[in-house]
Parts: C-alpha cells; structure tokens; sequence
C-alpha cells in the first residue's frame, strides 16, 4: 500500500468519525415519538369535528336560515295585506313597506362557508308564469245588464317572489310569494304556509244555496330581478292601488278561478282545505277542481293549470291590488 494512502486496518485508529455522545440520548427519541402522537390524536380530532359537528352544526345554521326566511316572508306578506286592508277605496297615500330577507345561512369560520341564497322576482305579464285568473258574471247595478269580469278586464294578476335556498345539509327550499300567500316548496312536497284573502259563505236560508265569495288579487308589478349571494338584501314593496268592488247576481252564477303556476300542488290543497266542507259544498258538490300538469325536459319550466270552479255564487267581493316589489341593498 503506497504510504500516501490511508491504512484502513482494524488496529487502525486513522480518519474514523467519533460518535457523538448525543446519539446515544433516548431523549430526543421519546421528543420525536410524543410530538408525532400528538399530530396524530390532534387530527383525530380534527377528523370527527369535520364529519360529525360540521355538517351537524351547518344543519342547524340552515334550518335556523329558513325559519327566518319564512318569518320574514309573511311578515311581507302580512304587511301588504294590512296596506291592501286599510288603502282600498281611500284618498290616503299607503305607508311604503320595507322588509329584510336574508339571503344565506353562516358558515363555521375555517371549517364552512355560508350557505348562499338566490332571491328573483317575476313581474306580472301576459307572457310569464304564474298567472290568477278569475270569471265571474254578474249584473250591472245601473242598467242591469249582464257583463262578465273577466282576464280581459280586472280579473288578472299575476308576479311571484322567490327565495331559493340550496340547502348543502339542510332540506333544499324554496319560499315563494305569489296572489297574496306565501309557499313552502321542498324536495318532497310544496304547501302553502299563508294563505291568500280568500273566503266563501253560504247566505241562503231555504232551497238552493246562495254564496258569497270574498277574494283579493294582488298583482305584482316592476322590474324583473335576480340577486344572489350572501348577507340580506331588502324588498320594498309600495301599494300603488287598493279597491274593492261588489258585483251581485241575483240568478247566481259561477265562478271561476284558474291558476297558471308552478306550485299547482300547493294551491290545490289550499283550495281544497278552504272549500271542502263549507258553505255547504263538498268535492264535485258546489265546486269542482281540476289541476292539469305539463312536463318539460327541464324541469324549472314545468307548470300546472289549476281550475276551481264554485256555483251558486251571488255576490262577489272582489277586492283587486297592485303592489310594486323592488329588491335592493339594505342600504339603498
């Protein structure tokens, strides 16, 4: 071996690396073992909280959103059925009406984000959904002519507001004003929650009934808007017109109100919780009611045609309504 080389013998003490006393500490060993079982019980933890308070707290954050939408959704509705009460056939100005809607349910810092909200609304028009219709013929009490209320004169209306809630944890919903009654549309079924101004009694005392119906429309009229997001935004509501009108028909003739809507189910059981078994009347006995459904491939453009027909009407208190919506920020 050429002496410029080193000797690697085993007697041989040359370039060997001297341990250092640190690695024979089970110190830092033990340090090393309880941080790693610290990051592992931390997330444990973290994994429960994620999969089993997450969703069950953003559940209630959700359902507690919607209990509030649907509290100040009637007290919309509320608020403009006291305008339209104490406006019709008066010379005072309405008092404007103005109500927040929360549009999305919080979140959990760090955890969840807030549950957005989408709000539209729909004006009244000839070529948009829904539509409320009613046919009544009644005598003039000048001339006695028979003439008809009809779509053609004051017997249409029409608008809707909705509040669309896609739930991530809670039941997805939508909340709806539309001809004065607010309704609750979920995944496995719709009702109506308000109802509308809509009322009938029977006045006559002997032979054939003699009804009387008391009944508001309320058309919605502006500008047809969608807002979307989170936080609250604010629905103005301004009743620009108010009367009622009472049409009498001594020989008793029947009305006829027909719905165009999406919510056909739910106006369908309004109907018949309020006419099934008053003023005399029963299914297919004083009144009738027919809903007819049409189906598309996209589902957000199905609709019914719902007809509820009542006989032996002899008066009509019609009361009609025109209430401009406006949505805008809490601020403007």
């Amino acid at each position: 071996m050429s002496p410029q080389q080193a000797s690697y013998s085993a007697q041989s003490n040359r370039y060997r690396i001297k341990k250092s006393p640190r690695w024979d500490d089970d110190h830092a060993v033990a340090a090393t073992v309880g941080t790693i079982m610290a990051l592992l019980v931390f997330l444990a933890f973290m994994g429960i909280f994620t999969s089993q308070f997450v969703p069950a707290w953003m559940n209630d954050n959700e359902a507690t959103h919607m209990s509030q939408a649907i509290g100040q959704f009637t007290t919309l509705k509320s608020q403009i059925d006291i305008g339209i009460s104490n406006s019709q056939n008066s010379l005072i100005a309405p008092t404007p009406i103005f109500v927040p809607i929360t549009l999305s349910a919080p979140g959990i810092p760090v955890f969840a984000a807030s549950t957005a909200g989408i709000m539209s609304f729909v004006p009244e028009s000839l070529v948009l959904r829904p539509m409320f219709n009613i046919t009544y013929t009644y005598r003039s009490a000048t001339t006695g002519e028979e003439l008809t209320l009809s779509p053609s004169n004051d017997g249409r209306a029409g608008g809707s507001l909705d509040l669309y809630c896609p739930n991530r944890y809670y039941v997805e919903e939508h909340l709806i004003y539309e001809n004065g009654a607010v309704i609750l549309n979920q995944s496995d079924g719709e009702f109506v929650i308000a109802g509308a101004q809509f009322a009938v009694k029977n006045v006559g005392t002997t032979g054939a009934p003699s009804r009387v119906v008391m009944m508001t429309q309320v058309s919605m009229q502006g500008d047809n808007k969608t807002v979307g997001g989170t936080g609250s935004k604010g629905v103005n509501a301004d009743i620009t017109y108010a009367s009622t009108t009472v049409y009498d028909n001594e020989d008793k003739s029947t009305l006829t109100i027909t719905m165009t809507t999406q919510h056909g189910v739910a106006w369908e059981n309004f109907f018949l919780r309020s006419l099934n078994e008053t003023a005399n009347m029963t299914l297919g006995h004083g009144f009738n009611l027919t809903r007819t459904e049409y189906h598309f491939s996209n589902n957000l453009l199905n609709f019914s045609i719902l007809t509820v027909t009542i006989d032996f009407v002899s008066t009509l208190d019609f009361t009609k309504a025109y209430v401009k919506i406006a949505i805008g920020e809490l601020s403007a």
